[in-house]
């Protein structure tokens, strides 16, 4: 498995956000702290309030407001997952990032979480997948 721990400014919101978007939020794994969201069966996304992810890194906790500190990229089964999950993301407090970008190999559209987490959600074309 996969997990991208992430920090956050406010947890509940945080939580509100990724489950607008349709992820599941595994409880078991989640606390006052922490919210376990359920990507897929081998991702999970950990929403850490900012002081619980100190405690994992050394030296200061990284702001995405003030500068992208990495892109996430989710890829989907069509086009319009890709502008569904992006129009979701967009009523539910996300932040357009980049145009929308389509070329031979497949669409890629992006926003911002409210914290300023970078995600792209791509669909591409079969001769393009990485086995």
């Amino acid at each position: 498995m996969i997990f991208v721990n992430l920090p956050v400014r406010d947890l509940p919101s945080a939580r509100r956000f990724y489950a607008a978007l349709g992820f599941s939020i595994n409880d078991a794994s989640s606390n006052e702290r922490t919210a376990a969201v359920v990507l897929d069966d081998d991702v999970a996304l950990m929403l850490r309030s900012r002081d619980r992810f100190a405690e994992q890194v050394a030296g200061d906790v990284g702001d995405p407001r003030t500068g992208t500190t990495v892109v996430h990229c989710l890829t989907v089964g069509s086009r319009d997952e890709v502008d569904g999950l992006v129009g979701k993301a967009l009523s539910a407090g996300g932040a357009p990032w980049l145009p929308v970008r389509e070329d031979a190999s497949g669409v890629t559209g992006s926003f911002a979480d409210p914290d300023g987490h970078v995600w792209e959600i791509a669909w591409m074309e079969p001769v393009h997948v990485i086995d």
